[in-house]
């Protein structure tokens, strides 16, 4: 008589189930989004290495000139969308001009201030208006307003609340905060055919506190995304009895 040897079964499959599957997803959606938070991460150490001595960043300088009698950005916004804390000092800092007039023996006055004042005090002046900033490099569109001479000279006016007048190497400096602001650039007489050199900068705080969150969430999210990865894929559930063991 002859016998058959008995073969073994082969080993039964490991199968996925609808937990494991979900662990792998959710870690590998974690995983993705630590990528991106490293990036933003190491965007932010760059950045902070791009501020000067000061600690400000900086563009410019860039020649700016028109032959009316003032320039104005006629609205800078602070303010508006997102929460309120995005609008304070604490996040955008301070903002910082440097300039020097390219008229020999002109003084250039550079101010901030009430853009509802500034308005009033343009209007029926000529001048022109920045529609369109850039700031690395220094760049800007203009439309222009016609009109007359200022009536009086822009250091005159209460309403500003930074401004600086100089021949030479001049800076305004202004700590930031909510409201909607213009900027102006004229000869301090109030005179037409206004040419400066001009450079822009900020500190911007908030770049330490963002790429430290980035960071930590990046490592955090990192380590959660391996782990549900890791326990979904050493996890097994034996086909034959059910039972979860752990290899």
């Amino acid at each position: 008589m002859t016998t058959t040897p008995l073969v073994p079964a082969p080993p039964a499959r490991r199968s996925w189930s609808g937990w494991r599957t979900l662990l792998v997803v959710v870690g590998g959606l974690f995983a993705m989004v630590s990528v991106i938070l490293f990036a933003i991460g190491g965007f932010g150490l760059w950045a902070q290495h791009q501020r000067d001595g000061n600690g400000y960043f900086t563009a410019g300088p860039e020649r700016l000139t028109t032959s009316s009698y003032a320039l104005s950005a006629p609205s800078l916004d602070i303010g508006g969308a997102g929460p309120d804390a995005l609008y304070t000092d604490d996040f955008l800092g301070d903002i910082r001009m440097d300039f020097a007039s390219k008229r020999p023996g002109t003084a250039v006055f550079v101010g901030i201030g009430p853009a509802a004042d500034v308005t009033a005090y343009l209007n029926g002046v000529g001048h022109d208006e920045i529609a369109d900033f850039d700031v690395d490099p220094v760049k800007l569109s203009t439309t222009t307003k016609a009109g007359d001479e200022p009536s009086a000279a822009p250091a005159s006016q209460s309403f500003w609340v930074a401004s600086a007048t100089g021949t030479g190497p001049s800076t305004l400096t202004w700590n930031t905060r909510g409201g909607d602001w213009s900027v102006v650039i004229m000869n301090a007489d109030g005179s037409r055919n206004v040419a400066v050199d001009l450079s822009v900068g900020g500190t911007l705080p908030a770049v330490e506190g963002i790429t430290a969150g980035a960071l930590v969430g990046a490592v955090v999210l990192l380590i959660i995304g391996a782990a549900a990865i890791v326990a979904a894929i050493v996890t097994r559930r034996d086909a034959r009895t059910g039972e979860r063991r752990v290899t």
